[in-house]
């Protein structure tokens, strides 16, 4: 099961990401809510708010880190509970369903990563929910469907990571063309410094020949 081929760098990129701009997104929130309602007490209550949910993301985190699961848990569960309407619950959903990965409870983590997928606002926590939920449908044989949750107008900067996941559901498919096809596009699309663009060449290796394959597959047919 390659569930986590790619969820360690992807956990860092979202991790750096949200240091370099949770204060700026939360200024935003604020700011933006303000002009509409009105009133420096309802400014610092939102903030104090948000404040007491960061806090709650960063002990889960913590916890995380240092291996209490069930603290970690308890907190996650606190941030899913009474700050469901902050950006810290998706991220707090996507750790949740990391968490119940690795205890193989496949389907807790796909209802935590349907709901960071149906309740973030941003748009990399998104594609981070979509990405994990898609190798779940893989890993249960669920190709369509897997397939399907990629099938997404914009990824931006995301692109490798969905087009070689479609390649690996293409290859599972017995789909070798439209694998080619994918992996050719992931390894086009990836920064030539991407520790998995080896790993991807060799999914594409392994795919043979164009030739080659076609013979076979003419020969089946």
């Amino acid at each position: 099961m390659e569930i986590h081929s790619t969820e360690e760098q992807q956990v860092e990129a979202i991790k750096k990401w949200w240091k370099e701009n949770r204060w700026s997104l939360i200024g935003g929130v604020a700011i933006g809510i303000a002009a509409l309602v009105g009133g420096r007490a309802w400014i610092d209550g939102q903030n104090a708010y948000m404040e007491t949910a960061s806090t709650e993301y960063l002990n889960m985190q913590e916890k995380i880190i240092s291996g209490n699961i069930d603290a970690a848990t308890t907190h996650g569960a606190q941030l899913l509970g009474q700050f469901s309407d902050t950006p810290y619950a998706a991220l707090a959903a996507l750790a949740m369903a990391r968490i119940k990965m690795d205890a193989g409870d496949l389907v807790a983590a796909s209802s935590h990563l349907r709901w960071a997928l149906d309740n973030a606002s941003q748009e990399i926590v998104k594609h981070e929910a979509r990405l994990r939920l898609s190798r779940i449908l893989l890993a249960e044989k669920n190709t369509t469907a897997a397939l399907s949750l990629l099938d997404v107008a914009d990824t931006g900067t995301y692109t490798p990571a969905y087009e070689q996941l479609k390649g690996d559901i293409y290859v599972a498919d017995g789909k070798t063309e439209s694998a080619r096809t994918a992996y050719t596009r992931a390894l086009k699309q990836s920064l030539p410094s991407a520790s998995d663009r080896n790993s991807l060449q060799m999914k594409l290796d392994d795919l043979g020949s164009v030739n080659a394959v076609t013979s076979t597959e003419e020969g089946i047919s």
